[in-house]
């Protein structure tokens, strides 16, 4: 009885685990719309400002989703660098300068909690 509970607690452990370690996943466009949200509420974006950055975030992500396809042993650090880059590049035209500082300063945040985590 003690070695099925045992058991029983590993397995529950595991699942919990493995499913903590996932990314979220989704279409281009889900991982857009989740974005644009998490941005709208963030930055306090109007609904132009939503609607342009809702267009450059699903840009990004299909180019994204189509370099992971095509590429083997890709560097997704450097990739992920790459788009940062660009995204900055289009963001900055469409978000005023305070809600450009808030939005780099929560992708640091966000980055340093990501290393912290791995």
């Amino acid at each position: 009885m003690k070695k099925l509970f045992v058991t029983c607690i590993m397995l529950v452990a595991t699942v919990c685990f493995v499913t903590a370690q996932q990314r979220p996943t989704g279409t281009p466009e889900e991982r857009a719309k989740r974005e644009t949200d998490r941005l709208t509420e963030l930055l306090k974006l109007n609904a132009d400002q939503k609607t342009k950055i809702q267009a450059i975030e699903l840009d990004l992500n299909k180019q994204m989703e189509k370099r992971r396809q095509n590429a083997q042993n890709t560097d997704y650090r450097a990739l992920r660098e790459e788009f940062n880059k660009l995204r900055d590049e289009k963001y900055k035209p469409v978000l005023t300068a305070d809600q450009f500082k808030k939005y780099q300063t929560d992708r640091t945040e966000r980055q340093q909690q990501r290393q912290r985590n791995n």
